[in-house]
């Protein structure tokens, strides 16, 4: 039986600072400064969320504080490592276990337990969050297995169906390629952009082609599968069938605004187009990977307790608040993400949103970005794959020699972590 976040109260206490957020009206406060209040798809959920919860916790208040979300990792870090942390934060997969092994998180397990959950209550990405002494230190809140998202409407308008293979989507982009209109088949990241968007937008094509940068910690940029993505990318990029120059923001933009007929991302693009181009939405769907296969990965945020929190039991009443079945439901239904807990998606929400199947379904082939068993020196992997891919689209190095100048620098961070 799973018990309330409010049933835990006297059942599970965990040692916090006795003046623990008070403010001035008396009220003690859940310190929880994050992008997700400032967020299109996920503000919704959270106030509402927050509504009920302060309800049911009369003089607690959830703070609703908007960090940007490309200042927030860093942000989060720097106040973790002072010693001045919220009491509530939410990394994802490469900040995760770094974070829990440098020794910056509590142990979620005694609440978890308490409640009725243990890793096996949630989906198979949540797995990272297993610290190296087997304790649990995250929980998903959400997770967003990335696919393939069309715009079937326009591909059929061109007798088009939605590619299942490399050789359909180069087929796609070139019958789709109209220099007058701006219009594209296909998009992926070719700017000089930071560093975690590029290796997020790069390495689920990457897995989908069957490649990987490191695999079982080892390097593995120059392997044929790898080397056969990049050209991939490459050949795009080179013939002109991919926006130049574009981010992640620009070409999702593209995609809502129905310029382009297909990127790799998670469900929250959907409520992108339905706020930018709600007449045509019905026209946009969900495939799986097209690339070789429906290897993927997940870009998964965690709700995770600092060590140094004020008040971490008031903090893990907001985490078991959010594992309520109710809440669960909430997020697929409010925001369109994968939640943490398996069975949560209604079947009368797949009957409205069809697309959302593709979603469920990636689940079981979404794997983490950061890289195993070497997640502490994540952000200099991701540094270093952004440098040489955009030197290869950027200059003339092939893509084999860039894979192979990548496979020394990733081998010398690996060797020396």
């Amino acid at each position: 039986m799973l018990l309330t976040a409010g049933a835990l109260v006297t059942g599970c206490m965990v040692e916090s600072d006795p003046s623990a957020g008070s403010v001035g009206g008396g009220d003690s406060v859940v310190d929880f400064p994050n992008w997700v209040w400032g967020s299109q798809d996920n503000a919704p959920y959270w106030k509402a969320l927050k509504a009920e919860f302060e309800a049911e916790n009369a003089g607690l208040r959830l703070t609703d504080e908007v960090v940007p979300g490309g200042e927030y990792q860093d942000k989060m870090f720097t106040l973790l490592s002072a010693g001045s942390p919220p009491d509530l934060v939410t990394p994802f997969d490469p900040q995760m276990r770094a974070w829990a092994d440098a020794g910056l998180l509590e142990p979620l397990d005694p609440w978890l337990t308490e409640a009725g959950y243990d890793l096996e209550s949630f989906v198979p990405a949540n797995q990272i969050a297993r610290g190296s002494d087997g304790k649990i230190y995250g929980v998903i809140y959400v997770s967003n297995p990335r696919v393939l998202f069309i715009n079937r409407g326009l591909l059929e308008r061109n007798g088009l169906k939605a590619p299942t293979t490399p050789d359909e989507v180069l087929s796609m982009a070139r019958k789709l390629r109209d220099k007058s209109a701006q219009q594209f088949g296909f998009a992926t990241m070719s700017a000089s952009a930071a560093s975690f968007p590029t290796y997020g937008e790069l390495v689920p094509i990457v897995k989908s082609f069957g490649g990987d940068f490191v695999t079982d910690g080892k390097a593995t940029a120059n392997g044929t599968e790898t080397v056969k993505a990049l050209e991939f990318i490459e050949n795009l990029h080179a013939d002109g069938l991919i926006p130049a120059g574009q981010t992640e923001t620009d070409y999702r933009e593209g995609f809502a605004q129905g310029k382009i007929a297909s990127i790799v991302c998670g469900a929250f693009v959907m409520a992108t187009v339905k706020a930018k181009n709600a007449k045509a939405f019905a026209d946009f769907d969900a495939v799986p990977m097209p690339f070789g296969s429906e290897r993927t990965t997940a870009a998964n945020g965690f709700f995770a307790i600092p060590k140094k929190a004020k008040d971490k039991d008031a903090a893990a009443r907001v985490i078991l608040k959010a594992l309520e079945d109710k809440w669960q439901k909430n997020l697929v239904e409010m925001s369109w993400q994968v939640p943490a807990r398996p069975g949560m998606v209604s079947k009368d929400f797949l009957a409205q949103h069809s697309w959302f199947q593709t979603m469920v379904d990636a689940v079981p082939h979404a794997e983490s970005l950061a890289p195993e068993g070497h997640e502490k020196v994540a952000p200099q992997i991701q540094d270093t794959v952004a440098k040489h891919y955009q030197r290869m689209l950027l200059t003339d190095s092939t893509p084999a020699n860039s894979a192979q100048a990548l496979q020394q620098d990733l081998t010398k961070i690996l060797d020396g972590s």
